[in-house]
């Protein structure tokens, strides 16, 4: 390590560069640090880069990086299913429904599962949070047809959730399955904030009963009285009516 002379004695290289620094604090007092980057001399740019500023501009980077990433989340959502089944009370095995959605997705041409695909949940259950959970997803547009057994279905149906078939089909599916329509009691509404509407309105046809469907009878766990139905906030209508079509065929 080489040595300079100093009055007082010798110091090494380290020690001079520490008293240089010190020194020349006093030039830059009071200056930004990006000014007194670019004032240094060459020899002394890149140590005070590493000391003063190289963190902070880390920093500044990562969170530019997560704000973009924020946005694009937001500007770009998750595309959402392009038919979203929702099956009640074990309808069907969570195996076979795994099976029919792999078999409808080529059907109708389609990927798989939630990113703009199709997506057949046996997850849902008649109970306070089931329900809760259904009226939320079908609240964002969610859910497109819901399966279920005839006690479950007349409950939902009664909550209002289910679509009058006779508007919600084709004319040729309501010609075909006009036999196997369930009508059952809708929702009365009222403008009375205490008012319970919930089985009490109009009798309507709101589902299709399955019993008869050659595609459905084919699952081993089906449950053969099953109903079928479209959901009010339903926007994938025409490939609902396309999923009742193959589960007759």
């Amino acid at each position: 390590m080489s040595a300079e002379s100093y009055k007082g004695g010798e110091i090494n290289s380290q020690q001079a560069e520490a008293i240089s620094t010190l020194a020349s604090a006093n030039e830059y007092k009071g200056k930004s640090r990006i000014i007194t980057l670019l004032e240094l001399p060459w020899g002394r740019k890149w140590k005070y880069f590493r000391d003063q500023l190289l963190a902070r501009s880390a920093a500044a980077v990562a969170i530019v990086c997560v704000v973009i990433y924020i946005a694009i989340q937001v500007l770009t959502p998750t595309a959402t299913p392009k038919l979203y089944v929702a099956v009640f009370n074990d309808a069907v095995s969570q195996q076979e429904a795994a099976t029919l959605q792999s078999q409808v997705a080529s059907k109708l041409d389609l990927p798989e599962g939630r990113k703009g695909g199709v997506l057949i949940d046996t997850y849902f259950s008649s109970d306070e949070n089931g329900i809760s959970k259904l009226q939320t997803m079908i609240a964002n547009h969610e859910i497109d047809v819901i399966v279920a057994t005839p006690k479950t279905y007349k409950e939902l149906s009664g909550y209002g959730y289910l679509t009058n078939l006779d508007s919600s089909l084709t004319k040729s599916q309501r010609t075909t399955l006009s036999s196997d329509f369930v009508t059952l009691k809708g929702f009365k509404d009222s403008d009375d904030p205490d008012y319970n509407g919930s089985g009490k309105g109009r009798v309507e046809p709101f589902g299709v009963s399955m019993t008869d469907f050659k595609r459905w009878s084919t699952l081993k766990s089906a449950k053969s009285d099953a109903i079928i139905g479209i959901v009010q906030e339903s926007q994938n209508r025409g490939i609902a009516q396309q999923f009742i079509d193959y589960l007759n065929e």
